[in-house]
C-alpha cells in the first residue's frame, strides 16, 4: 500500500511538472508547482505557516526558497511584513497559469471518469482513507521504534 501511495504521488508530481512547463515555459520542481496550485486553490493570500500545515511540511526554509523562485518567475507576490504578517498571492501570470493547469487536470480526469464508472465514489473513499493515514503517520512519526523491543 505504501509503495502504491508513493507511486501515485510521484506520478502526480511528474504530470504537474511536465504540464506546468508545457503551459508556462517555466521549469519548476514538484514542490514549487504544489505551492503555486495551493495558493491558487485558496483564492486568497496565504502565509508560509498555512502552506506548511496544509502540505504537511516542516521545511520552512525550503518553502521560502520555493516562494522566492515563484516570485522571480513572476508567478507570486509577497504582501505584508514581519513574522506573522507576510502572505503570498498569485500575480496575473500565476493566476492564468494555475487556471490553465486546472483546466488540463479537469480534461485529464474527465476522460478517466468517463472510462471508469464509479471512479468518483472510489476516490471519495480513498480520500477519507488517505486523510486518516496522514494523521496516523503524523502521530506515529516520533515513535519509529519497533512495537516489541525487548
Amino acid at each position: 500500500m505504501e509503495i502504491a501511495v508513493q507511486r501515485t504521488h510521484e506520478g502526480l508530481v511528474r504530470w504537474q511538472v511536465d504540464c506546468f512547463e508545457q503551459l508556462s515555459g517555466v521549469s519548476l520542481s514538484g514542490a514549487e508547482v504544489t505551492l503555486l496550485l495551493l495558493i491558487a486553490a485558496g483564492g486568497r493570500a496565504i502565509s508560509i505557516k498555512e502552506m506548511a500545515r496544509i502540505t504537511n511540511r516542516v521545511d520552512i526554509p525550503n518553502i521560502q526558497y520555493s516562494l522566492r523562485k515563484l516570485a522571480s518567475a513572476g508567478l507570486t507576490q509577497k504582501q505584508g511584513a514581519g513574522r506573522s504578517g507576510v502572505s503570498y498571492s498569485l500575480t496575473e501570470k500565476g493566476s492564468r497559469t494555475a487556471a490553465e493547469m486546472r483546466a488540463a487536470r479537469e480534461n485529464l480526469l474527465a476522460g478517466a471518469f468517463a472510462d471508469h464508472a464509479g471512479m468518483m465514489v472510489q476516490l471519495q473513499g480513498a480520500l477519507a482513507v488517505l486523510e486518516e493515514l496522514t494523521a496516523l503517520y503524523g502521530s506515529a512519526g516520533t515513535s519509529a521504534d519497533p512495537v516489541n523491543q525487548d
